[in-house]
Formats: structure tokens, sequence, C-alpha cells
């Protein structure tokens, strides 16, 4: 799924770059223009921030460089859980793999996803750099083969694991549990969230997803997930 209007991007680099700067509001949060009530709500998601994401997203960066971690360290009763977005990016289907077996490999050692040294931190800032910084397209086509292990590669690099090993991980239980739970098409979590305004898309206990078009400041994206977390 892409972002497909210049309003929409305009919309979101303006709420990025209020967020980085520290602008803060503290009117109460409203249906409609802050959040919205998802028909359709995830389950098992009480206390928890879910981060719906891309690594082709260039919000989704630009949160996860300088909003994500400071965010969640105001909220130490919340849980953080990235869901990556199959259908977007060339590569999408392989950077979802990547990104499940990275979380689950992190939390059968006890680290947080949020730690600088986390798998899953890793693996998906080295597909971030390489997509944004560098402008690495890995062939720019993943029905070959050679360009789907490029692509891969850079993230498993970045985690010291071989493609060999990724393979015999991928078909973990607990892994593909998270697969089927995003979704590899239209039919997961992922895609119906972030079918309502693009990604990154916060979503507060399983039932509110924030729009951050309204967001203006760290504090007040604190303050508006308490709001939300307290409506349950």
């Amino acid at each position: 799924m892409k972002v497909s209007s210049f309003f929409k991007s305009v919309v979101k680099s303006v709420a990025v770059m209020a967020i980085v700067a520290g602008v803060s509001a503290s009117a109460a949060v409203v249906e409609g223009k802050d959040y919205v009530v998802l028909e359709k709500p995830i389950a098992n998601a009480q206390n928890t921030i879910i981060k719906v994401y891309s690594y082709d997203c260039p919000f989704c960066y630009k949160y996860d460089k300088a909003v994500t971690k400071p965010v969640m360290a105001k909220l130490p009763d919340m849980k953080f859980t990235p869901y990556h977005l199959a259908t977007k990016g060339v590569f999408g289907k392989y950077g979802s793999e990547v990104a499940a077996v990275a979380i689950v490999k992190d939390e059968a050692a006890g680290t947080s996803l949020l730690d600088d040294n986390s798998n899953f931190k890793k693996s998906k800032f080295a597909l971030y750099k390489a997509y944004h910084d560098k402008k690495e397209r890995w062939g720019g086509d993943a029905s070959k083969a050679e360009n789907v292990d490029a692509f891969l590669k850079t993230a498993l690099d970045a985690i010291g694991m071989s493609k060999a090993e990724f393979e015999a991980a991928v078909k973990d239980p607990k892994v593909q549990e998270l697969l089927t739970k995003w979704g590899m098409d239209n039919n997961g979590d992922a895609y119906s969230v972030a079918k309502i305004q693009g990604v990154p898309a916060f979503v507060v206990n399983g039932k509110y997803l924030i729009k951050t078009s309204s967001i203006r400041g760290i504090d007040q994206m604190v303050n508006t997930i308490n709001e939300l977390k307290a409506m349950n």
C-alpha cells in the first residue's frame, strides 16, 4: 500500500517535524480529529502500542529515529509491538519475515525491541539506512532470487545471521504466528490498520488508531496515548 497523495506526505512531514521540535498541546482527544476507533479491533492488545511500519516508508524511518523510543520511555506500563507491512515495498514480504525472525530471537533472549543492540532494531535500521540513505534498491525485482538474497543480506549481516539460519528460523511456529497475524497480503491486521491513513500507524490497546497529523509533540503524543488507554 502506498501513500498516494502529496497532501498526505506534507501533513506527515509537518507532524514529524513538530514532534521532533517538541511542540506540545494539552487539549483532550477528539474522535475523528485525534484518533479513529477501529471497526475491527486487534485481539490480545491490551496495554500495547502497536506500530505498523514498512522498511521503505520515509516517515516510519523518521519516527523510529526521533520519536518512537522517547515516547515509549514515558510509557513504562505499555508494551511496544511492531507490525511490518508486507504489502508495501518491493521486498515487503521479506521485510516482514526478517522482522518476525528478529523479534522472536529478541524475545527468546529477553531483549527489548527498543534496545539499540536488539536484533529487531539492528536489522530494521540496516534496511532503513540502505533504502533511504544509500538509495539501495537491491535490483528492484523481487522475482529474482539474487535480488532477494541481496535484500536479506543487508538485514542479516547486521545481526550476524546466515541465510541458512534465517531460512530455518522462518519456519519457527512463533515466527509463522506473527506473520499470519500481520498478514502477508490484504487479510492481516497490519494492512487493515495501514489502509486507513498509511504508515506509520500507531494503535493503542488494539482499538484506537492515532491520527498522526494531529500530533504536535512527544509529550502530547504521550498524553494522547494515556487518554486513549483510559477509555478502555
